[in-house]
Formats: structure tokens, sequence, C-alpha cells
């Protein structure tokens, strides 16, 4: 059930649009490549998430592109330096969401973070954070 909630929680938080709050000056960008991209068959969403809210319904920042190569790139804004975590998903059917089996296990290619494990459910916070700075950047792998 732990694993249906928080796919449920990640495909909702994905779609959200881009959330960055303008009064941060300290704004910083995290480059985000997606591999095992499926090529032509949908969006790649990704989402970044602070400690307190993570797979919630409020990412720091959420962005889609096409899935037009094996491999893509994303320009995340976090609102300043610190810890996140990511999710990410390829959405092969144009749905919008994270498909699942009755069972609650993702039918989409999905990643997380330092490709954090995940036991009866999604990944912890601390499993998937990574220290976000000046200049960033982070690979992601579908599964």
């Amino acid at each position: 059930m732990k694993l249906i909630t928080a796919a449920a929680a990640c495909s909702l938080a994905l779609v959200a649009p881009l959330y960055a709050n303008d009064a941060y000056a300290d704004q910083v960008t995290l480059s985000v490549r997606v591999d095992n991209v499926r090529p032509d068959q949908g969006d790649v969403r990704v989402a970044m998430f602070a400690e307190g809210a993570w797979l919630s319904e409020q990412p720091v920042a959420a962005l889609r592109t096409p899935g037009g190569a094996a491999s893509v790139t994303l320009q995340l804004t976090a609102p300043g330096p610190g810890r996140y975590g990511l999710a990410a998903y390829q959405d092969i059917n144009g749905d919008g969401e994270l498909d699942r089996s009755i069972i609650g296990i993702p039918t989409e290619p999905y990643a997380f973070s330092n490709n954090a494990p995940l036991r009866f459910g999604p990944p912890t916070f601390e499993d998937a954070a990574l220290q976000v700075g000046e200049t960033s950047e982070t690979v992601l792998t579908l599964r």
C-alpha cells in the first residue's frame, strides 16, 4: 500500500508545473541527464523535492521534455543550495501519470536520484538526497 500511495504522490508531483519562488536571490541550477530513455516513446518528467516535501505534491521544481533520444538533459532551478531528492519517469502513454500495476508497481520507466533502492515502497529522502550547489549535475537512469 505504501508503494501505491508513493507512486500516486510521485505522479501528481511530476505533472506539476515548474515551481520556483523568485524571492530567492541565490537560486542554483541542477543539470539532470536522464539515461535509458525509450526514444520517441513519451515525455520524460523530472521533479526536485526538498527534504520536508519528499514525493509530495509540491516539488521545488518540475520539468518535462520530449524523450526524443536515449539520453535527455534538463535544467532544474532550485531555490538555493542545499539537499534535494529527484524523481523521474517516462510517460510512455502520454496520460500525465506514472502508470502502475494492480499491486502498485510502476509499469513505466522511473528513476530516483542516487539510484536509491526501493524497499517495499519508494526510497527514503536520505537515500535519494543530493547536495546541490552552484555547479551541480547528476545522472538518473530509468529502470
